[in-house]
């Protein structure tokens, strides 16, 4: 293993360690290991691709392997006594925690993706009005061509008026043709 963590930076073998203590989401392992917040995601799915950094998918199986001869616990033993569980719950009308158990089984076998992490990234109430500026100058530079029909409205007493248009014209295009 000396030989293959030699061949790693520091944040992917961070990355490899906390992923495989399975407690975070694929992204958040990828800020924990010192990746950029914005593109964490990015990098951890290069991370897990098995092509991009073929030796953290290596650590990553080793690590695995050493975490299950220490603790005794596999990814198909822990499937299969959640499966039991929930078996036994749902028998004795225990219906919630069957539930549970087969929620928890499916994220294990990697058939679920927990996106609750989403919630916190964008939150623009706790933004200052400079901040927002400064993110939508950001977007209007990277993305020219989503602000292209946009009109500005310095005013908000005729928000109502630029909604009843927009709105309008959208009604307009989706309308039938005449024949």
């Amino acid at each position: 293993m000396a030989k293959k963590i030699a061949g790693l930076t520091n944040r992917q073998r961070e990355f490899a360690r906390y992923y495989v203590e399975g407690r975070y989401s694929n992204a958040e392992c990828a800020r924990l290991a010192g990746y950029n917040h914005e593109s964490a995601r990015n990098h951890a799915y290069k991370l897990l691709d098995g092509k991009t950094y073929p030796l953290v998918i290596e650590l990553v199986k080793e690590l695995r392997e050493e975490r299950e001869r220490k603790y005794g616990v596999t990814l198909i033993g822990q499937l299969k006594r959640l499966d039991e569980l929930s078996r036994g719950a749902e028998e004795s009308g225990q219906y919630s925690a069957a539930i549970n158990a087969e929620k928890t089984r499916s994220a294990l076998g990697g058939l679920t993706v927990d996106r609750r992490e989403q919630n916190h990234i964008h939150q623009l109430d706790q933004l200052s009005r400079e901040e927002i500026v400064s993110r939508l100058d950001d977007l209007r530079k990277r993305h020219p061509h989503a602000f292209d029909n946009m009109k500005r409205v310095e005013d908000a007493s005729d928000r109502t008026t630029t909604v009843e248009l927009i709105e309008a014209e959208a009604a307009e295009k989706d309308a039938l043709p005449a024949n």
